[in-house]
């Protein structure tokens, strides 16, 4: 699956989403437009995976209404990533790579990893 077609999926929930609170006014109709400017400035097309997943968890920031979109993507990204580098990390140690380990565990951190997208 590309960046952009994750971008896709997840402008696709977002304006199913603003179309259900609007039909049952939970939501404004400036409050649905600043929303869908905000994630079209945020996602924009070609973003590469590493962006993308530095671009996600800012779509909750200020809207926390589009939290339960964004969850599973942040968890997807955990489980793809996080947990990787983390049996990596431990591969490393156990191999005396420490500086390896190290460096590995910054990078998974501050969310600088490559990524390659495997399903």
């Amino acid at each position: 699956m590309s960046p952009d077609d994750i971008r896709q999926q997840i402008e696709l929930k977002v304006v199913e989403l603003i179309k259900t609170k609007l039909a049952d006014g939970s939501i404004s109709e400036e409050r649905s437009q600043q929303i869908s400017q905000m994630v079209l400035s945020t996602l924009t097309p070609g973003m590469t995976l590493e962006a993308l997943y530095k671009a996600i968890p800012k779509l909750d920031d200020a809207y926390p209404e589009l939290s339960p979109i964004i969850l599973p993507y942040l968890r997807e990204y955990e489980d793809k990533v996080a947990q990787t580098a983390e049996v990596t990390v431990r591969d490393f140690i156990r191999q005396g790579k420490y500086d390896a380990a190290t460096q590995l565990a910054k990078k998974a951190i501050a969310q600088d990893i490559d990524l390659v997208w495997t399903s």
